[in-house]
């Protein structure tokens, strides 16, 4: 009961703040922003309204289909498609907000293809979660290392930080929504903890697991073990993805609690 209250109270908060953001800074147009002379000022607010708009939108997101994944009621869309590619894109178009942050995403494989059955748009999630996670965290000038090693029928992916770690005595429970490390609660952009346990139910959904390797101070690696499976009468694609509409929203949509 006490936990299910405290969780209550993170997602109150969480939504809480970005809306008084939004409110303040629409205050603020209806009382001063009427100069022309102003505009580019004007342009910032639009762009904090939006990014805490995302920030609300993600928060609501990934409750509700953590909640779906909960009651198996999210259906995957699985595909085979080429898997290292995919993650190449999402690093590739990842880079520029862990510059901002003067973080490097050094991305190492022993495969150049890896075609697989699985949901681009759940691996996306994955992926991107795990590395804005890792970027949260991390410290201004340190790396994020992403590997992706092939073996004969398994694929596993690690995201490894040197930044602030998990205590030990808290790492059974970093994939549980209701539970928020300490260390979390010490850092104002750190969310509700929601996001680790959708990628637990995401990666479960592709009969994959997730383990995590963290030592305090010294960083987190986060270890996704996936089944190469193939769909029969499903072709494969190496490139779709790469065609795919543009995902500008969706990685806005995820970083948006990192910068505010």
């Amino acid at each position: 009961r006490r936990i299910q209250e405290d969780f209550i109270l993170n997602i109150s908060h969480d939504l809480r703040s970005p809306l008084n953001v939004i409110l303040s800074i629409l205050q603020c147009y209806k009382d001063e922003y009427k100069d022309i002379s102003k505009e580019k000022q004007c342009k910032d607010h639009i762009e904090i309204i939006k990014r805490n708009a995302y920030k609300i939108l993600k928060l609501i997101n990934n409750l509700i289909d953590t909640a779906k994944l909960e009651r198996q009621h999210y259906n995957l869309k699985k595909e085979n498609l080429d898997i290292i590619n995919l993650i190449e894109w999402n690093i590739a178009a990842i880079d520029k907000y862990a510059k901002q942050k003067d973080i490097s995403l050094v991305f190492d494989t022993n495969v150049e293809e890896c075609i697989m059955a699985i949901d681009p748009e759940a691996i996306d999630r994955i992926i991107m979660n795990l590395i804005s996670n890792a970027i949260k965290f991390s410290h201004q000038g340190s790396s994020i290392y992403i590997n992706a090693w092939k073996s004969i029928n398994q694929l596993t992916i690690s995201v490894r930080d040197e930044g602030i770690g998990i205590p030990k005595e808290e790492q059974e429970a970093i994939f549980n929504r209701f539970i928020q490390s300490s260390k979390n609660n010490r850092n104002e952009n750190s969310g509700s903890g929601i996001g680790l346990d959708l990628v637990r139910y995401l990666t479960k959904a592709h009969n994959g697991e997730i383990e995590l390797k963290s030592e305090e101070n010294k960083g987190s690696e986060f270890i996704i073990k996936l089944p190469i499976e193939i769909l029969k009468n499903n072709e494969s694609k190496k490139d779709k993805y790469l065609n795919a509409k543009s995902k500008v929203e969706v990685l806005e949509l995820e970083f948006s609690d990192i910068y505010l």
